[in-house]
């Protein structure tokens, strides 16, 4: 990867719908080279898939929180299973120290994430400390 690659993810990642002839513009070079670019990303695994950023403040679930897991070494790979199939939680990852877990979830209110997820995730197997901490502001979303 280079800095025309570089570049080219830094804009995408602005407007991910951008014409070829635009990007090319942008970047000093031809659409097709551009084109070719991003295709080569592509096929490397570097650009997974295009997608669009939803302002959720246009929906119900606009309250933010990332919750921190603490789990048991044997259980791990079962508490990851139940927080990807939790349909409020968009984003989990596997972590160091202090936690073993940080997922990101939208929900309407704190009681639907203390029902839909905080209770329901304490049951679990496993499941050593749960610390949620919920969002007042949002400054940056990027994807």
């Amino acid at each position: 990867m280079d800095e025309i690659d570089g570049a080219i993810l830094d804009e995408l990642q602005r407007d991910g719908r951008m014409s070829m002839a635009e990007l090319g513009t942008k970047l000093g070079v031809a659409p097709s080279t551009a084109f070719k670019r991003i295709e080569k990303l592509k096929k490397q695994g570097i650009i997974e898939k295009f997608t669009i950023a939803i302002n959720p403040s246009y929906f119900e679930h606009s309250l933010v929180t990332f919750l921190t897991i603490r789990a048991d070494p044997e259980e791990k790979e079962a508490v990851a299973a139940f927080l990807s199939d939790l349909y409020l939680i968009s984003e989990v990852y596997e972590t160091l120290e202090p936690c073993d877990f940080i997922a990101k979830a939208r929900v309407q209110t704190i009681t639907q994430l203390k029902m839909e997820i905080l209770i329901p995730l304490s049951e679990l197997a496993g499941v050593r400390e749960i610390r949620p901490f919920i969002t007042v502001k949002r400054y940056k979303e990027q994807f």
